[in-house]
């Protein structure tokens, strides 16, 4: 029988939401990590053994060792594991074991995934469902990122970028996007990794529910089509152009059994309305304090769930209006000297795209700071990436973030980037600066009043919008 689990890499946000979950489960639970963090201190003060460093010794004691994907096979806890015969699952398999053992609510996609996530579990939790919530991210303000829930629904990601979404068997499957990212564990084709959906798909329980955005599918109709009908599907997408809006998507086929609209949309810096229709009937106005188009349609994703589950539309409009988002998902940092920053995790050009049209939104000059992640996808996607820059008016690009095993590839460099934005927009709008720790320095002369800064990003680059706020002269902005 289990009792003991130990995690390696447990203050990653996924693991750590993990073991927030076994802990509320009644396990005891024990962890190592690289580096002490404050998700490393959050998780000891609410009772795990956690140890900074790994040994082997750290593995004393356990039933079941969790792994994340960033710990190699040579780690001195695996090794010790093996050698103990201690059962070794990686971070997915025991998901897994959590969602498959419930009505799991499993979000796909290649964008969203974390503020839908979010968006549900509030939802869901606000109005007395009581789901067990593992999201990839920490939310803002009181929405919860990870608990162990009464009811019957678990809400989680499905991680698509290295297949391990395949080991999932949910009740709902929601699809935000599909785009070709991640190919190195595809390799390097978007038909496999197209596939790889379609099997997603198929995990589905029968009698289950897809619910998916009318991008995905229109990329995943011929792989929906081949269920022959073991499930129903749920389609949801911005309708007509409306103001602030990107081109209008084109609709999914029309005798699906019901489909989600938002029309009528209004954008105003961080906050929208818009009313939302299903199968061309009005269900009301929804109001969102968390800004861009693409928080419209992450919204409506959430929605549907909701009334698929049953509740009220007045009742799920009126706890949403209260979401405020994940952190790193645009996320306030400060203000001075009427200069306002901002931090996303943007990095692909699609958010970037959609991070910036929302950034235009605020009515100011909107200065992006960029820090690509990874050689390979800077690599694959270096074109795409640099004509993602059109309503910044100003980008800095800074040195590519690698985490390990990333070893630099030939060719692939940030200042080419920073080369290929600046035939975009201009090479007069476009800084290459290389160290981020220069950046606050270097951009200061360049900030006006009134200025958006954001910084974009997988990697480290929010430090940056912390360290560039410590040298704004300090006042609440939060009004201008």
């Amino acid at each position: 029988m289990v009792q003991h689990i130990h995690m390696i890499g447990i203050g990653g946000v996924g693991m750590s939401a993990i073991a927030t979950v076994l802990l509320q489960m009644g396990y005891k639970v024990s962890g190592s990590d690289l580096k002490d963090s404050d998700v490393v201190r959050s998780l000891q003060r609410a009772g795990a053994e956690v140890y900074v460093g790994h040994a082997a010794a750290h593995v004393a004691g356990a039933d079941m060792v969790v792994f994340s994907s960033a710990i190699p096979g040579h780690n001195p806890e695996i090794q010790e594991a093996k050698r103990l015969d201690i059962a070794i699952l990686h971070r997915s398999e025991m998901l897994a074991r959590i969602i498959n053992s419930h009505d799991g609510i499993a979000v796909a996609g290649a964008h969203g995934k974390t503020t839908i996530t979010g968006m549900i579990a509030h939802i869901l939790s606000s109005l007395g469902l009581d789901p067990t919530v593992l999201a990839g991210g920490e939310m803002q303000n009181q929405c919860v990122h990870a608990c162990w829930g009464r009811g019957r629904y678990v809400v989680a990601e499905a991680d698509e970028s290295d297949g391990s979404f395949l080991r999932y068997y949910p009740l709902i499957a929601i699809v935000t996007s599909v785009e070709a990212d991640h190919l190195e564990n595809y390799g390097g084709r978007a038909g496999q990794l197209v596939a790889s959906y379609g099997d997603f798909l198929a995990n589905i329980k029968d009698g289950g529910m897809l619910i998916i955005s009318h991008q995905a599918y229109a990329a995943l109709k011929d792989c929906i089509e081949q269920a022959q009908d073991r499930f129903s599907v749920v389609t949801y997408g911005i309708g007509q152009e409306s103001r602030g809006m990107p081109e209008a998507i084109p609709q999914p086929r029309a005798d699906l059994s019901r489909d989600y609209r938002a029309e009528d949309i209004y954008l105003a810096g961080s906050a929208s309305s818009f009313s939302v229709y299903c199968s061309d009937k009005l269900l009301g106005k929804a109001r969102l304090v968390v800004p861009g188009a693409y928080n419209v349609e992450n919204a409506l994703a959430a929605i549907a769930v909701a009334q698929e589950v049953g509740l009220e539309f007045d009742r799920i409009v009126d706890v949403l209006d209260d979401f405020h988002g994940a952190h790193r998902r645009f996320e306030w940092i400060g203000a001075g000297d009427g200069v306002v920053v901002y931090d996303d995790y943007a990095h692909h050009p699609t958010e970037l795209k959609k991070t910036l049209q929302a950034a235009r939104e605020f009515g100011r000059r909107v200065v992006a700071i960029f820090q690509p992640q990874r050689y390979s996808r800077t690599q694959l996607l270096m074109e795409e990436f640099g004509r993602s820059f059109g309503d910044a008016d100003l980008v800095v690009i800074t040195d590519i973030y690698a985490p390990p095993p990333e070893k630099p590839l030939p060719g692939v460099t940030a200042e080419l980037l920073a080369e290929l934005v600046g035939e975009e927009i201009g090479p007069e709008k476009v800084l290459y600066i290389g160290d981020k720790s220069n950046i606050p320095d270097s951009l200061l002369p360049h900030l006006q009043q009134n200025d958006l800064v954001i910084t974009m990003g997988a990697g480290d680059i929010w430090q940056t919008a912390h360290a560039l706020v410590k040298r704004l002269p300090q006042k609440d902005a939060r009004s201008m």
